[in-house]
């Protein structure tokens, strides 16, 4: 019996940034911002206390996501990042080898109001052509229905 398991790498969390942005502009152009988040989780312990675990988490942007975020967030930014694991591996400048678990960003949701409206902006990694949702997209789900 073959089982074919989907491939899915799909990350979405929240936190603020536990510092600002570290940009570079590559020598093709291209620019990158790198940045972490600091994600807090709350839980009662087995004592009847509420307590906090936080996972502090690496992320990576580029081009035009990579341009807003490094002009818009600052240590603090509460952030809600929606991208996918990538694996980095590299030598150490003493030779030793080294490697990391990141999220490469697709898309960074600012949490903090601006402005008198309240509207906080979406920054993806393809402005140009925002997706439109397409109602029959969506799946019929009137056939789970289980009574």
């Amino acid at each position: 019996m073959d089982i074919r398991l989907p491939s899915i790498n799909k990350v979405l969390i929240s936190g603020n940034l536990t510092d600002d942005p570290r940009t570079n502009i590559l020598e093709n152009g291209t620019h990158v911002a790198n940045f972490r988040i600091a994600s807090n989780q709350r839980y009662r312990a087995r004592d009847g206390e509420w307590r906090d675990k936080t996972c502090f988490v690496d992320v990576v942007t580029w081009r035009q996501l990579a341009e807003r975020v490094a002009s818009r967030l600052h240590k603090g930014s509460p952030v809600m990042i929606e991208g996918e694991l990538q694996y980095t591996q590299w030598n150490a400048q003493d030779g030793s080898k080294r490697s990391r678990v990141e999220i490469l960003a697709r898309s960074v949701q600012m949490l903090e109001k601006t402005g008198e409206s309240g509207d906080r902006p979406v920054y993806s990694g393809n402005m140009d052509n925002p997706p439109n949702p397409d109602p029959s997209d969506e799946p019929d789900y009137s056939d789970d229905i289980p009574f």
